[in-house]
């Protein structure tokens, strides 16, 4: 009877631990260096990102890879460190930031003057795979005019790490071409 009682409290947490969940990895955007450096003297009204869409199915906390035949592969333990759309404004903004002048852009949070040029931003896409590649289309406009960007980023391969930093890579790519149009 004592033996039963002692097995039975160790298969119970042992089994436990069997089926635990594995750790997630949480993943970032970093901000990426100008092409070029900013063009001082620059005057004009400031521009905010007032909007950033992305697709349907991207948008979220885990890590999504494309697979060939429309299939998506969502990483539930691989997840970035706040959904995508917030992510992608926030590095979006301090990139565009870092390559016109001081105060040129409101960044997420900061009070917006009366005069202030807004620039939205839907992504119809932003994904890696199923090539080794980040791939963004954007479409922004900027004062009433459209813009239609295409940005590819080769990446060694689709693990999140990589997938990360491409990302990071092909919004630095757009931050130079929207810092280009509003010059």
């Amino acid at each position: 009877m004592t033996m039963r009682r002692t097995l039975i409290p160790l298969l119970l947490l042992t089994g436990c631990s069997f089926f635990s969940r594995s750790q997630s990895k949480f993943y970032s955007l970093d901000r990426v260096a100008p092409a070029a450096a900013p063009v001082a003297g620059v005057q004009g009204v400031p521009v905010s990102i007032d909007g950033v869409e992305l697709p349907p199915g991207l948008d979220r906390r885990e890590i999504v890879v494309r697979k060939p035949d429309h299939q998506l592969e969502i990483r539930s333990a691989e997840q970035w460190s706040a959904s995508l759309k917030e992510l992608a404004l926030h590095t979006l903004a301090f990139d565009l930031a870092a390559r016109l002048r001081d105060g040129m852009v409101i960044l997420p949070g900061a009070t917006k003057p009366a005069a202030t040029r807004s620039i939205d931003v839907v992504f119809e896409e932003l994904a890696a795979g199923p090539d080794a590649k980040v791939v963004v289309d954007a479409r922004w406009t900027l004062q009433g005019v459209a813009h239609h960007e295409q940005i590819a980023v080769d990446v060694p391969s689709l693990d999140s790490a990589s997938v990360a930093t491409g990302t990071s890579q092909a919004i630095g790519i757009l931050a130079d071409r929207i810092a280009a149009a509003v010059r």
